[in-house]
């Protein structure tokens, strides 16, 4: 979890000033969105962002059944599914960086979510972990390269774009990038109002557009995994965005271990080698979609892949509590 390290310019009221901040919240994306903004028109810059993050939304949400990503779930195995231009473009960059993470990352891991407890309000097991046959069957089901993206221009000129997957019983599931591409739409938004100075918190990713009102910039405090209420670092954001993904929110204890949401698709086992892993990158999409894969992938070959991209730094925090960071990272005072 992102935690906010904002100035009692929050807490102000939004007047017609244009450097007064506004600050607005709702309930999206399974967790509490907030956007703040300054600017001039930035009150209805920041209800345009909202809706436009709630019509993606809801082309996405794999939970909701209208969505698109939830028909491509119904038809797994079966026809094509005609979908809009950011569901193409969403599920096509999730492709992308599974290639980069050598299937680390792998969005069509819901049958493992599913085995393993995870697609329910209370996670977990009712009674024994899956057996090895049970365990095989899932994890048979889960490869995204059986997921087939194709765009094809119409008669009249326009592009068409559809999306199947080849298997039955295959399933998408978007938790570990919509938060970050969904974001990524409000910013976009408030660009196109010319808002020059916004923050975007959709759960553990946060975008940072600009400054403050007072000219610093947005701070965001990345939480400490094993103390509640604690920091492990802050970082200041402009113009970049932050993801986080951790072992402390959504889990629970087998057997006195942790087993937290984030699974090897490889493998089809949830992953234990770390508690936490923070991404910095020039989007949101982009730090979404890696810090659940180098969770997957650990401190080394973790820190390999990130090596190998442009504007892209992580802060990993081990099992046993040890701290790495890449060359970039910001700020070196970690306080595990």
């Amino acid at each position: 979890m992102l935690c906010m390290l904002l100035s009692s310019l929050c807490r102000l009221p939004a007047y017609a000033d244009n450097n007064a901040l506004v600050v607005r919240s709702r309930p999206l994306l399974h967790t509490l969105v907030e956007i703040k903004a300054w600017g001039a028109g930035a009150e209805q810059a920041i209800e345009e962002a909202f809706a436009e993050m709630e019509r993606v939304n809801g082309l996405l949400n794999n939970y909701d059944p209208q969505s698109e990503v939830s028909a491509i779930n119904r038809h797994a195995g079966d026809s094509p599914v005609t979908v809009s231009q950011e569901t193409m473009e969403a599920l096509t960059l999730a492709l992308k960086y599974g290639d980069i993470t050598g299937g680390a990352l792998d969005i069509t891991i819901g049958p493992l979510l599913r085995m393993w407890g995870f697609v329910k309000d209370d996670v977990g097991l009712d009674g024994s972990d899956p057996d090895s046959a049970a365990l095989e069957k899932a994890t048979s089901l889960v490869d995204y390269r059986a997921l087939e993206l194709v765009r094809h221009k119409t008669w009249y000129g326009s592009t068409q774009c559809s999306a199947r997957l080849r298997g039955k019983e295959m399933w998408i599931d978007v938790g570990s990038f919509s938060k970050g591409y969904v974001a990524d739409r409000a910013v976009a938004v408030l660009k196109k109002h010319r808002i020059e100075n916004a923050l975007v918190i959709a759960g553990g990713t946060v975008c940072g557009l600009g400054g403050k009102p007072d000219g610093s910039l947005w701070q965001v405090g990345v939480q400490h995994p094993r103390k509640p209420g604690r920091l492990l670092t802050a970082v200041s954001l402009k113009n970049s965005s932050i993801s986080t993904a951790g072992d402390y929110e959504n889990f629970y204890l087998k057997n006195g271990k942790r087993r937290a949401h984030i699974i090897d698709p490889r493998t089809g086992i949830p992953v234990s080698r770390l508690q936490s892993v923070s991404v910095i990158a020039p989007d949101g999409a982009t730090s979404d979609l890696l810090d659940t894969p180098l969770f997957v992938l650990g401190i080394e070959k973790g820190m390999e892949i990130v090596r190998g991209l442009t504007g892209v730094e992580v802060l990993m925090v081990s099992e046993a509590g040890q701290v790495a960071y890449s060359e970039g990272w910001p700020e070196k005072n970690i306080a595990y």
